[in-house]
């Protein structure tokens, strides 16, 4: 007979916290933010097409180039592209830090896969601009909010939550499901609001609309569960809030932007900074929508097992008789 041997193995303890690696984390997404900021007022503005050329901007090297005495559009379009020269710069160090300090491996895999999807976003921007392609801007958008999910991500599985011992208790109120499909449909409304911005068609603007009653809908329902169970889940409510404040307010955005696109008949006109600042906002406080998601969901995954609680069986006394009928 095999004896039982404890579960003593490092594997299934989790690391200690430390507080480099979930520090640097951070400051790379924090830093990344405005990013989302920047390149939504380019396509706000319509600058995407400012300067013609990449990698150089009008065959002057890019940190070279004197932007200041620059047209309005120049100007959007460059910032755009030092911020993100400076993001990628940022990423890097991130990678190498947890490449050199980082002691899960699959924690290095993911900040390398950080490097790769910074620098697929760099060519993306770029080949946009050479190719002239709404579809690769829309790409590029889309994109840009997957890797700040991925950023927030690292800063969750670095964080202290996760280095602190926690006994999943069961998932009777399906958090882990609902958590989950809410995050899917949050990312799918960011891809939809990609292709509203750079196609600004009718069926774009309709989709996106119906999408954001779903978003609103699921969201509210999960944020909801958790506040009324908030005794049972208390790691799930700070995300949960954070969530239902942020959906609420990018259905309000939403509407306001959509109320000063108002004709929506396709005729070029001017931005005004009002309306830059709403729709680009609109834009960013889904980032922070999606954050919201991604930390929720990581924490019921922490928090919670899959399995139902089970209601135990009635014991059958040694000399009671046996119930044929039930069994039966």
């Amino acid at each position: 007979m095999i004896p039982d041997v404890p579960e003593t193995s490092e594997d299934l303890s989790p690391p200690p916290y430390r507080r480099g690696p979930h520090w640097v984390a951070l400051c790379a997404t924090v830093f990344t933010l405005p990013l989302l900021f920047v390149g939504g007022s380019v396509t706000t503005y319509r600058v995407g097409l400012a300067v013609p050329d990449w990698p150089t901007t009008f065959h002057v090297n890019m940190f070279l180039y004197d932007f200041w005495n620059a047209p309005f559009g120049v100007r959007v379009e460059h910032t755009h592209r030092l911020y993100g020269a400076a993001v990628g710069l940022g990423t890097i160090f991130l990678a190498g830090w947890f490449l050199a300090f980082e002691r899960r491996k699959w924690m290095k895999v993911l900040g390398v896969l950080a490097l790769v999807a910074v620098i697929v976003q760099g060519i993306l921007g770029g080949t946009r601009v050479t190719q002239t392609s709404t579809f690769l801007a829309a790409v590029h958008g889309a994109m840009g909010q997957a890797f700040f999910g991925l950023m927030v991500s690292l800063c969750v599985l670095t964080g202290r939550d996760w280095a602190t011992k926690v006994s999943p208790q069961a998932d009777g109120l399906h958090l882990r499901r609902r958590s989950a499909v809410t995050l899917v449909l949050v990312y799918a409304q960011i891809v939809l609001g990609a292709w509203l911005r750079h196609y600004g068609t009718v069926v774009a603007l309709v989709v996106h609309s119906v999408m954001a009653l779903a978003v609103w809908s699921h969201a509210a329902v999960l944020a909801w569960r958790i506040e009324r169970h908030r005794g049972e889940v208390p790691a799930l409510v700070p995300a949960a809030r954070a969530m239902a404040l942020a959906v609420t307010f990018q259905v309000a955005l939403g509407v306001i932007a959509w109320w000063l696109l108002l004709p929506f008949d396709h005729i070029p006109r001017s931005v005004t900074l009002w309306q830059a600042m709403v729709r680009t906002g609109h834009q960013t406080n889904g980032a922070l929508l999606l954050a919201s998601s991604v930390v929720l969901t990581l924490r019921t995954f922490r928090h919670l097992n899959a399995g139902t609680a089970a209601t135990p069986a009635p014991l059958q006394t040694r000399n009671a008789p046996l119930n044929l009928e039930a069994v039966a």
